[in-house]
């Protein structure tokens, strides 16, 4: 699916956008239309990061997302998990858990499934000790499959991924600073990275170590600007961008 030009085009990359979201067109339309879309900022940022002359240096500058595990080669990816691969499903323990309350409070199977589907990941990095998923914020909190809270669905999923991989699980959020969202949900990030707490709020189930991280627009918006020569934007409407990164307050 081609992505038609309008009167002041932000996406960049349209025609590799349209390849991988042919199917969405509601996402799509949103990334053109809606001036707060969390997924054209996504979308912009991290796949023209993508294309750095400098893998090296690229895994660096993502360190503030995976921490200093994060090295050479890197691959990212977006909106996987759910409808593309690999499949990020809740952990078969917190299913189990799930399925032996419902039966207790006499209920069936069947208000437990909406608990089950695979979970999304707007970005997904990959590199050879480390996996980070990163969840990327708005002004309202994004809730997981079933309403469950959003970053617990992404550690229990990614978990299990990361051991798939042999390495490392980091779990970041990307949010807008200075609402008051934001104060909320770096808070409750502050309460996850206490092991104890994590271990109780995930059903008390045996845990690798997890890297909590959290990071606001306006600082990736920063890192994104200091590597702009370096990324392939030949072509691309970076001045409206910038435009629209100015109105949305991250630049």
């Amino acid at each position: 699916m081609r992505l038609l030009r309008t009167r002041q085009e932000v996406v960049f990359y349209a025609d590799r956008l349209g390849l991988l979201l042919g199917a969405d067109a509601d996402r799509l339309s949103a990334m053109r239309t809606d001036a707060d879309s969390v997924d054209l900022l996504t979308w912009n940022i991290f796949a023209s990061l993508g294309t750095h002359v400098d893998e090296q240096w690229l895994a660096h500058r993502l360190n503030p997302l995976g921490g200093a595990r994060v090295r050479a080669p890197v691959r990212l990816a977006y909106w996987t998990g759910r409808h593309r691969e690999p499949l990020l499903r809740p952990s078969h323990a917190y299913v189990a858990a799930l399925r032996e309350r419902s039966a207790k409070a006499g209920g069936g199977g069947a208000g437990v499934v909406a608990f089950t589907e695979p979970v999304e990941v707007p970005v997904r990095i990959e590199s050879p000790e480390t996996l980070v998923l990163v969840d990327t914020v708005g002004h309202r909190q994004p809730r997981g499959a079933g309403g469950r809270e959003r970053v617990l669905e992404l550690i229990d999923a990614g978990l299990d991924h990361a051991r798939r991989l042999g390495c490392s699980l980091s779990v970041a959020v990307v949010y807008p600073s200075g609402t008051p969202a934001a104060g909320d949900l770096s808070a409750r990030i502050n309460e996850l990275r206490d092991p104890a707490t994590l271990r109780a709020e995930l059903g008390n189930r045996a845990l690798a170590p997890v890297a909590l991280r959290e990071l606001s627009w306006q600082r990736l918006v920063n890192i994104w600007e200091a590597e702009r020569d370096y990324l392939d934007l030949a072509g691309q409407p970076v001045k409206a961008f910038l435009s629209h990164l100015e109105q949305r307050g991250l630049r």
